[in-house]
């Protein structure tokens, strides 16, 4: 009887080290997510609060031939303005505005809120 019961304990503190050692390890919280890439558009999201952008990655990556789509909610009014491919919206308090365009044009663009001249993140397209 003593026999079964420590092979009973061997068994179970096995099991519960085996369950220990394949556990997932805990999930980070995850990034801000500001970029993503699906079917040839790349999109990235952007909030301005104070003139200082939230989230911010340091560069856009698109590439050559796809649809580049810029979503900005700015805190005042302003223009979110793309340099290289003249393209602009203008900005309301609180309401987003988007630019969206195809990335024909292969370098490193700057993106701005024009009247703040806030910058945004830049625009690569290879």
């Amino acid at each position: 009887m003593t026999t079964a019961r420590g092979f009973g304990f061997a068994l179970l503190a096995g099991a519960a080290l085996l369950s220990a050692c394949t556990a997932p390890p805990a999930a980070e919280p995850p990034a801000p997510q500001t970029e993503s890439s699906a079917a040839g558009v790349v999109s990235a999201d952007f909030e301005v609060v104070g003139g200082q952008v939230r989230g911010r990655p340091e560069r856009i990556q698109a590439p050559l031939g796809s649809l580049v789509r810029l979503t900005v909610r700015n805190d005042g009014a302003d223009e979110l303005h793309v340099h290289g491919y003249d393209k602009s919206a203008p900005l309301r308090p609180g309401e987003p505005a988007t630019v969206e365009f195809r990335a024909d044009i292969p370098g490193v663009f700057e993106i701005e809120l024009h009247h703040s001249g806030s910058a945004l993140p830049s625009l690569v397209v290879r």
